[in-house]
């Protein structure tokens, strides 16, 4: 990159528009990086990274697959989606802590939404097109602006603007009909009539259309990109504004596959135990959001569509979801020594998913029984759902850099605001009666509203001193000060003495301060690699902490002391890292396997707990055309003090269980990546299998509630055409295949689990349990074809 830089800039030289050396080539590079650098480890920052790059985005973004199914190529991290194909509703862990665990920034902008401090990969459909770089830091990492780290760090950075005019169209097409299109351009640097001056115009647009492994879960989601870059060489001086929308309308089926230990549960059928049983009776693909499931007279399984009253097909579940984001972003090298930058971000989004509920009782949406005579038999009918919310976050970032000497010291301050709505609507209701009394002319019911406001500050200083050539020490501090309140009514509803319903009222105002000490020492030398650090984090509870908490206390403020030591070498032909981690939490929010009526993985406390384990990464590269490397995760994640809350249909309450050494829910003690990679010219191949051990569902580690473990396998090919020479205006041509799941593993790489105490109702134990498998589709492929102008 710095060589095509100079060169073009010696290019416009020569042409008499600018005088250009390789100091101003490198400069103007690195003002892309200077509004990045608050938020990345640097090179030998004493923590767990991996780096992602530009091509490896880029490529990765014409499977129309979402971003985390590329980081889980990267030791400790797992992917899974809902639709079983990649695209869509999208999940990650790193380190077994869920999304909501992870930040992710963009160009240093928080992308976590502040109040389910999750990031919505469905709204990100084929960013990593946008992108020329990704940082993953696992564990806490460096300070960061947003969200606190409980897993890890993703910082995900924009392309560099193209200094020469450029454009790409790309297409691929594979199975249950997935297509991804894309297009984008630049101008190039463009004189505007001042010495040295430059105006780059870059535009994109890339969308993936899929029909989805899972019934009902056929959608369309991608974005848009636009973005002005003005560059004033002679001051080293750089202003950016980027406007990128995203879209998605996508079928939904968080319920999964579902299967218990229950032969005569409405949702569990007789002999079916596991999702292996559920597919080997052809249901594999069954989605509750979407169909039920009958058993005939002949013991036969009926799959059947969703019937409205006037007998027309309910289509499918589907969310919807527009974002915009808007980053007014400075950068200024001012000297050698100092260099600055300041961001403007203002995002805005709304959206709302349609549900159809099939014989719910009226007292689930806060409907008694109405006034007229012959409404009074009726308790339960069918329902559609129309639950969504809007959001509004805006803030601003300074950073300031100085550099000199032994000395690399870096000052942040984070300002960000969030409001937000949410609301639900009772869009049909099959019993006519019902339906008139409460909808009538209006075409809705309102039956919940809240607002929600959170403001988030943050300050944190960094400095490196070089204490020898070699031998660098690390230290950060950062405190943040979090103001989250919500008011309104909940899609909750208790019972009156007069049979009357009342919402759950939410009155939420919390404060919290947190301040979060990192430390740490790096050596580096002749190839040899080797760091040590502690690093403190802490994080406020998220809205479903607060609304979904059911019988558990009233969430706290969670803590996490991380302690890493890490080594690496890297020779010429071949790579080897290691890195142990432990991390002890105070007040872990862990997923107790339990979803929410919209499938959100509820979380509760629990007092002491800690992660602990090994990541390993190696390569070598015996040939010129031949690389083989590999990465390993290999962890203990238990939990020393836990009191389990579970409903008891024979008792008023809960019953609690206690346990002093369980597994931690979702946590795999063991993640596996092996990679072969075969290039020559214009040729590249890859095989890549990926192994996930056993996960429990909930935290009890009883294997009856538990993932199996599984392996799959992809292979990719890609083969360039230089096509320069031909002058059909076309500078390269690239066709590429991807095979994924080659062996047609049948597998679930997510669940959920509901539980009860039964009694003695059923045989050897009395802990009902209901799970729900979200499993991945077998054998599919994808092929593509991406012109470069």
């Amino acid at each position: 990159m710095k060589k095509i830089l100079f060169v073009t800039l010696s290019a416009l030289a020569a042409n008499g528009n600018v005088k250009a050396d390789n100091n101003d080539s490198l400069r103007i590079q690195n003002l892309g990086e200077v509004t990045v650098k608050g938020v990345r480890a640097a090179k030998d920052a004493p923590f767990a990274v991996t780096n992602i790059k530009k091509q490896q985005l880029q490529e990765f973004a014409k499977t129309g697959r979402e971003l985390p199914f590329l980081f889980a190529r990267t030791p400790g991290v797992l992917a899974w989606s809902e639709n079983g194909v990649g695209t869509g509703t999208t999940y990650m862990r790193i380190r077994g802590a869920a999304g909501s665990r992870v930040n992710v920034t963009l160009d240093g902008v928080a992308l976590n939404s502040p109040e389910d401090q999750c990031v919505f990969w469905a709204n990100m459909n084929s960013f990593g097109a946008l992108l020329g770089s990704a940082q993953i830091q696992r564990g806490v990492g460096t300070s960061s602006n947003g969200d606190g780290a409980f897993g890890g760090t993703i910082s995900l950075m924009t392309a560099q603007p193209q200094y020469v005019p450029s454009a790409e169209l790309s297409a691929s097409f594979g199975s249950y009909n997935t297509l991804n299109l894309g297009a984008q351009f630049s101008t190039g640097l463009t004189g505007i009539r001042l010495p040295r001056h430059y105006l780059v115009l870059e535009g994109a647009y890339h969308q993936t259309a899929t029909d989805g492994y899972i019934h009902g879960t056929d959608g369309r989601s991608g974005n848009y990109y636009g973005g002005a870059i003005f560059i004033n060489d002679r001051q080293n001086f750089r202003l950016s504004y980027k406007n990128i929308g995203s879209f998605e309308s996508t079928g939904q089926a968080w319920s999964g596959v579902t299967a218990g230990n229950d032969d005569y549960s409405l949702n569990s059928y007789d002999g079916v135990k596991t999702y292996k049983d559920m597919h080997r009776l052809g249901l594999g693909r069954y989605n509750s959001l979407y169909e039920s499931l009958t058993i005939d007279g002949d013991g036969q399984y009926i799959v059947s569509r969703y019937k409205m009253a006037d007998g027309s097909l309910w289509e499918k579940t589907t969310d919807n979801f527009w974002y915009n984001h808007n980053i007014l972003s400075m950068a200024w090298q001012m000297n050698d020594r100092w260099s600055t930058s300041a961001t403007l971000h203002y995002t805005h989004g709304h959206g709302f998913y349609d549900e159809f509920r099939y014989d719910n009782k009226l007292s689930k949406f806060g409907l008694s029984r109405t006034p007229d005579a012959y409404h009074s038999f009726v308790k339960r009918t069918d329902f559609v759902r129309k639950k969504g919310m809007t959001q509004d976050f805006y803030g601003a970032i300074f950073n300031a850099n100085y550099k000199a000497g032994r000395w690399d010291v870096l000052g942040n301050i984070s300002a960000q605001q969030f409001t937000g709505n949410h609301y639900g609507y009772l869009t049909y209701i099959a019993d006519e009666d019902v339906r008139n009394y409460y909808i009538g002319d209006k075409g809705e019911y309102k039956y919940y509203d809240s607002d929600a406001d959170k403001t988030d500050v943050s300050a944190f200083a960094k400095a490196t001193y070089h204490i020898t050539s070699f031998l660098d020490a690390f230290a950060d501090v950062q405190y943040r000060y979090v103001k989250y309140t919500t008011d309104g009514v909940n899609d909750k509803f208790y019972e009156n003495e007069d049979g009357s319903f009342t919402n759950q009222r939410l009155d939420i105002d919390e404060s919290y301060n947190f301040f979060n000490p990192k430390v740490g020492v790096s050596f580096h030398k002749d190839g040899h690699n080797a760091y040590a650090s502690y690093a403190r984090s802490n994080r406020e509870p998220e809205r479903n902490n607060f609304t979904d908490n059911g019988s558990y206390p009233a969430p706290k403020a969670e803590s996490l002391n991380d302690f890493e030591l890490g080594y690496g070498y890297q020779a010429r032909k071949w790579f080897v890292n290691l890195n142990l981690y432990y991390m002890d939490y105070e007040n872990q929010f862990v997923q107790t396997g339990a979803q929410s009526d919209i499938g959100e993985n509820l979380t509760t406390n629990i007092k002491d707990s800690y992660r602990m384990g090994v990541e390993l990464s190696a390569g070598v590269s015996p040939l010129t055309w031949l690389s083989i490397e590999g990465n390993a995760a290999l962890s203990r994640n238990k939990i020393k003090n836990f009191d389990e809350y579970v409903e008891n249909w024979e008792a008023d309450g809960p019953t609690v269980t206690h346990y002093d050494n369980s597994t931690l829910s979702f946590s795999p003690s063991v993640i596996l990546n092996g990679f072969v990679d075969v290039h020559y010219k214009g040729f590249q191949g890859v095989w890549h299998t990926n192994f996930v051990s056993r996960q429990y569902l909930d935290n009890s580690e009883n294997a009856d509630r538990s993932l199996p473990c599984y392996s799959a396998t992809n292979v990719t090919l890609k083969y360039a055409f230089n096509t320069r020479k031909m002058k059909i205006g076309v500078k390269e041509a690239v066709v590429g295949l991807n095979f994924n799941n080659i062996f047609n593993r049948r597998y679930a790489a997510g669940g959920w689990v509901y539980s009860a105490i039964s009694g003695d109702d059923f045989l050897n134990s009395d802990r009902y349990y209901q799970i729900g498998y979200i499993p991945m589709a077998g054998f599919t492929m994808m092929g593509n074809v991406t012109l470069k102008f």
